[in-house]
């Protein structure tokens, strides 16, 4: 940083590479943009990886406008906390500029104080389900959205994939469960009378969901729940490297 003179203290914004900004009665000017080492140590990768996919998980629920997280900070700063223990999937500068995101399990997709509904897939009389811990009377008296998450991939000529995560966010009723049989083996038959939300698409391994409760403002905090392995092969050390190299390489190897 240093004290702009002559003609430069009449400017103020962003001049070729240099940034020109007043504090007080001074002008000062400093280059643009920081420039850091790109190489990077094993560690400083994974806390960049897990911070850069992160936010482009953050920009696909953002699209939605359906944003719930309960706190004294911004909802940004509550959701990458939320996921601050999610898998790391290992992608290339390149891949992250372009704004790919995975579709990872147990993503946090709402938090707050409300109690939790409990689900996971599973069938329903031989058909594809959404197993819930919700009873029809509870299930009437809640404001329930289905959060449905698809990962879209496509893959090039030369091999390689570009992928995408889109977020599809769907109000629910009572009329769109169906009652799970009493004769089913189902992780919540101690609770009498649960509901299932019944169709193929939960048998789509390319799609995630996730189901919350509103109430006066108020959420419950819940997680994505999927068939879809796709992340996995971006978790190995063979895509570690690869992202690597795409920086620069990794420090002291």
């Amino acid at each position: 940083m240093a004290q702009a003179k002559g003609i430069l203290k009449d400017v103020e914004g962003h001049l070729g590479g240099l940034t020109v900004y007043k504090r007080g009665e001074k002008t000062f000017v400093r280059p643009s943009h920081i420039y850091q080492p790109r190489r990077l140590s094993r560690k400083q990768l994974l806390l960049r990886e897990r911070q850069s996919h992160n936010n482009a998980l953050w920009r696909a629920l953002r699209a939605t406008r359906h944003i719930y997280f309960d706190g004294d900070k911004p909802a940004y700063n509550l959701f990458m906390f939320a996921n601050i223990h999610s898998p790391v999937p290992y992608l290339e500068k390149r891949q992250y500029h372009s704004g790919n995101a995975l579709l990872l399990p147990e993503m946090v997709v709402s938090d707050g104080p409300l109690p939790s509904i409990g689900y996971q897939l599973g069938e329903v009389d031989g058909h594809p389900a959404l197993l819930t811990d919700l009873t029809k009377s509870k299930a009437s008296r809640m404001t329930l959205l289905l959060y449905v998450l698809k990962q879209s991939v496509h893959t090039w000529q030369n091999g390689s994939d570009s992928f995408q995560l889109n977020i599809e966010v769907e109000p629910l009723t009572t009329d769109d469960f169906v009652n799970i049989p009493s004769t089913l083996t189902s992780p919540y038959k101690d609770v009498h009378g649960t509901l299932a939300l019944v169709g193929n698409r939960y048998a789509d391994p390319m799609l995630g969901f996730g189901l919350v409760h509103i109430k006066e403002g108020l959420v419950s905090h819940q997680r994505v729940v999927t068939r879809c392995t796709y992340y996995e092969r971006y978790t190995t050390e063979e895509a570690l490297l690869a992202a690597a190299k795409s920086y620069g390489g990794l420090t002291g190897e």
